[in-house]
């Protein structure tokens, strides 16, 4: 531990008062501005005083430098010679002993510097400043390596190991300090014919060199002496305060490495070889300041507290201890470490303050890495009692049953993980992320060995040790799922899929409950070609349910437990359709009837194979007159499945979680799915270099697991609170401009749910098994999810805009319904697949509007009009309606079926138009005159799938605009 960062600055009238505190008090650094390189402007007088000072501490130096020669040449290398060659010697002894010589060099090598710098001042008046002055803080940091390197030395019982080998072993060595008596001497020392060797030696590498830091402090002194205040003197008061306090740090230093070392030779030598470290140093004991300690001793060291107990101990790093003293009893103290807690009873009230005092002071040290606080009854002492709670460290669980023996490296609070960190089991399960209370809460990636080379990968939220809420998990086997977790198992929605390597690949979509496939979902069996649209039981199909098959063929029935039971329909790539009795694998097995694409039936009995033939005892009918032959090719499957509105009503279960847990910073990122990185914690987390930890545990992840789905917080579009007209966001918007934002932005909760039902949508109903049966179950889907999100988003509407589209009752006004407001928005993200369907949906019919469009585009305008009889307003035969038919093009353009309509509406407008001014008279358009001229504009537009356009218009139009004027012109488009 080293005081080697700036002290404080001293107030120049204090420095003397302090420098007056009696000797056996350990002073530590306070902070100090003085810089290593700071450039000094003195004045006159300061100057003309750093003259004079400099001859006498260019004197003093150069003796200084002599002095450490003669112990370098004498004493040291001699020392170290014998004691390398030794081969019997400690290797600790050795070690240190080289330490002690490269300290000793490098004071050497200042002190020299020193002089020479001196020397250079000696000729310049005002030119030059003190190297005291100019590199307080080096010399310093010299001597502190210098007295840490001693210390050490001292503890290890260095000297004495020297005196003793001298003694009974080393004759050359014992002749050697004989004739060289005189080298101890020579350093002004007192040393008495009785002196044992230890001691001289002791004092002879510690005493000059401390005397050395004493004689710069009487300079600065002398230099400080008189001068007041001001910006010129202050270099002067920093260097004073500096080496003063290197002083006290010097002295404490001393002080307890000889009680260190006292406590070793008492010590028995098992227990000094389990806790001996040459650079521990005792701080208390409670021998001395004596508490409650059952059959045991209690030691506090600067790095740890240790429980002695016969011939046994228990070491607690500081890093991980905390005092608490707020117990109601007066006489108790209570230590927390982890997975422990000791309640300690001491008499003496005063001992009781004592040891939380010097616990508290070693922990702040220790977590700091020097000592830079002032002692009890120092001014600033109080400080000491502001502990950080928080802390960042290491510890290898023993008795917690989930972590036992596992290393966790990360932040801390009274005794628990708490913040972000990193845990490692033997067995080579790792986790890294959020801790809360001592358990995984927040964000965390959590890996565990799945065989040998195969790992399972757990990217997700968790709550009180628990997987919950949303997550990805990268199993070993090559399945992934995205999706929700609740008690480490898949709950709620989620997606299930294998790697497409795999034997037999697949992908769900749906809901799970207790780890397994429950509720509503979809299933595409990518080895088969197939893909189930129902619902699920456990990891069985249950229940209502439509089978799509890769070559057009689909059935739909009730299964139970994956066996289908009971009526349902076939329904082949070639229009037939059955209706009766048959099992999973299409083996028709009793009453049915079977109606083909022409028409005719066949009700009966049947017993063989959907495909191989045709086995029956029933009935044959021909198509009657009022029997339309397209009726197999337009039927729909989904008439018995689960309504639209509850299909998905796992998505919406986890929304409305999300609603009632309030929308804290925890519940948002859960369920939207990401990872915050600004926050504090990951900021400190950062600075302490633990993402390289993180990301060499995820080795075996695809993604960066601190990055996962991360997003910048202050970008997001958060409401404050969620209860309705509560939020506070900025105002003036459009209430449709402020919903499109909002579905645009997936890290909104409304934009992440509205990205998730795309994503379901598009796995139902696009791909491979893409099918027209399913058109229906597709615009019911697109309409609840507009009516659902409607009511969603009225909880994240400024106040400003519910109050500006509100009726009296503070109700939204009628014209803003789902139909106006969110199926606008959302249908573009749907309309791709979904108009999809509608093209397969009218395909036959747009295949013979095509072929129409085709024909009369050989016939000019004029002969056009004349073919389809424009009589009546033959004065416009010869005007082409250029306007109607650019503007009628449009409606291929919008996905909205408002605007579409409005686009219908436009063009009938120019045609009125076009003709109001041909005749110059308005003149309103009867249907007999308005029919020829829109099929004459339909014609000229090209527009391809008119049917499908038009049918998504009548499907997906606000039922509150049918009838009038809407429905006239759609009626006449569809007859035309």
């Amino acid at each position: 531990m080293e005081p080697n960062r700036p002290v404080q600055q001293a107030d120049p009238d204090a420095l003397l008062q302090r420098a007056k505190l009696p000797r056996n008090w350990n002073t530590p650094f306070s902070k100090s501005s003085s810089s290593s390189r700071t450039i000094l402007n003195l004045g006159p007088e300061i100057k003309e005083k750093c003259q004079r000072e400099a001859a006498y501490l260019f004197k003093l130096e150069q003796a200084f430098k002599n002095s450490l020669t003669d112990l370098k040449t004498h004493i040291l290398k001699p020392l170290v010679k014998a004691e390398t060659s030794d081969q019997k010697s400690r290797p600790q002894l050795k070690e240190a002993l080289l330490v002690l010589e490269e300290s000793l060099e490098a004071l050497y090598n200042e002190s020299e510097e020193h002089c020479l710098h001196l020397a250079d001042t000696l000729d310049t008046l005002t030119r030059k400043e003190l190297y005291l002055l100019v590199n307080a803080q080096r010399l310093k940091e010299v001597y502190i390596r210098y007295f840490t390197a001693f210390t050490n030395y001292v503890v290890l019982c260095g000297f004495e190991n020297i005196a003793k080998q001298t003694r009974y072993e080393f004759r050359g060595k014992s002749e050697y300090w004989k004739k060289n008596k005189k080298s101890l001497k020579g350093f002004h020392l007192d040393l008495s014919s009785n002196t044992s060797l230890s001691m001289s030696l002791h004092r002879v590498f510690h005493e000059p060199i401390r005397l050395q830091v004493q004689k710069y402090i009487d300079v600065l002194r002398k230099l400080s002496w008189g001068l007041q205040k001001s910006p010129e003197t202050k270099p002067i008061t920093d260097a004073l305060a500096t080496f003063i306090d290197l002083d006290k740090w010097i002295r404490q230093s001393l002080d307890v490495a000889t009680l260190t070392k006292t406590l070793w030779n008492s010590l028995g030598s098992k227990l000094t070889e389990l806790l001996f470290l040459p650079e521990r140093r005792l701080r208390e004991d409670s021998k001395n300041v004596p508490l409650t300690c059952p059959d045991g001793r209690l030691l506090l060291f600067d790095d740890s507290l240790v429980f002695i107990q016969a011939s046994e101990s228990s070491i607690y790093k500081l890093d991980t201890l905390w005092v608490d003293n707020s117990s109601s009893e007066r006489n108790q103290l209570k230590i927390i470490v982890p997975e422990e807690e000791f309640i300690f009873i001491i008499q003496d009230i005063q001992d009781k303050m004592v040891w939380f005092w010097k616990l508290n002071q070693a922990i702040r040290q220790h977590l700091a890495g020097k000592l830079d606080f002032p002692l009890w009854g120092e001014e600033g002492a109080e400080d000491s009692y502001n502990m950080p709670v928080c802390r960042f460290a290491a510890y290898t669980f023993n008795s917690n049953p989930r972590f036992k023996d596992a290393i966790y490296e990360g932040d801390w609070y009274n005794g628990k993980p708490h913040g972000s960190g990193i845990m490692k089991w033997p067995d080579g399960r790792n986790y890294a992320g959020n801790y809360e209370d001592g358990e995984e809460h927040g964000f965390g990636v959590y890996v565990a060995p799945g065989g040998p080379e195969i790992f399972d990968c757990y990217k997700c939220h968790w709550k009180r040790g628990k997987m919950h809420g949303y997550g990805i998990c990268e199993y070993g086997n090559g399945m992934t799922y995205k999706g929700y977790f609740q008690d480490n198992q898949r709950h709620g929605f989620g997606i299930l899929h294998s790697s497409r390597l795999e034997n037999l690949p697949f992908k769900y979509v749906g809901h799970w409950e207790n780890d397994k496939k429950s509720g509503y979902g979809v299933f595409d069996d990518l080895d088969r070609g197939e893909r189930y649209i129902g619902t699920w039981l456990e990891d069985c199909k249950h229940g209502n349910g439509i089978v799509i098959t890769q070559s057009g063929l689909c059935y739909e029935g009730n299964f139970q437990y994956n066996k289908l039971a009971g009526p349902g329909t076939i329904l082949s790539e070639d229009d037939s359709a059955y209706e009766g009795e048959f099992t999973e694998e299409l083996f028709l097995t009793g009453k049915g009837k079977l109606t083909f694409s022409n028409g005719y039936m066949i009700e009966g009995l049947f017993s063989n194979k959907w495909g191989s033939g045709l086995k029956t005892n029933g009935t044959f009918c021909k198509p009657t007159e009022e029997l339309n032959p397209l009726i197999t090719s337009k039927m729909q499957l989904g008439s018995h499945i689960t309504p639209a509105k509850d299909r998905w009503q796992g998505i919406y279960d986890q929304f409305s979680d999300f609603l009632r847990s309030g929308s804290d910073e925890t519940s948002m990122e859960s369920f939207l799915g990401f990872y915050s990185k600004n926050r504090e914690r990951q900021k400190a987390l950062k600075s302490r270099a633990i993402t390289t930890e993180v990301g060499s545990a995820m080795e075996h992840s695809n993604e960066d697991p601190l990055d996962f789905l991360s997003c910048s917080r202050s970008n997001a579009t958060k409401p404050e609170k969620l209860p309705p007209n509560q939020c506070n966001l900025a105002e003036g918007k459009e209430l449709k401009e402020y919903l499109s934002e909002v579905f645009a932005s997936t890290r909104h909760p409304l934009g992440k749910l509205l990205q998730t039902l795309i994503l379901v949508f598009q796995d139902t109903y696009s791909g491979i098994c893409m099918h027209k049966r399913l058109l229906s179950m597709a615009q019911q889907e697109v309409v609840s999810h507009a009516k659902k999100l409607f009511e969603l988003a009225r909880y994240f509407l400024p106040k400003s805009l519910v109050n500006d589209h509100s009726s009296t009752e503070g109700k939204l006004r009628d014209n803003l319904n789902a139909y106006t407001v969110t199926l606008p928005l959302i249908l573009p993200r749907f309309y791709p697949d979904l108009f999809m369907l509608y093209m397969l949906y009218h395909e036959t019919e747009d295949s013979l509007y095509w072929k129409g469009i085709l024909h009369l585009e050989h016939l000019s305008d004029t002969k056009l009009l004349e073919f389809l009889e424009v009589q009546k307003i033959s004065v416009v035969k010869d005007v082409c309606f250029t306007s109607a038919i650019l503007c009628f093009q449009k409606i291929s353009t919008t996905a909205d079926p408002q605007e579409k309509l409005n686009t219908i509406m436009k063009t009938y407008h120019e045609i009125e138009g076009t003709v109001t001014r041909v005749l110059k008279r308005q003149y309103s358009l009867s249907m007999d005159d308005l029919l020829p001229l829109l099929v004459y504009v339909v014609s000229r537009a090209r527009i391809l799938h008119l049917g499908a356009e038009l049918h998504l218009i009548r499907d997906m139009m606000d039922p509150s605009t049918e009838g009038g004027m809407n429905d006239f012109l759609l009626t006449a488009l569809d007859v035309s």
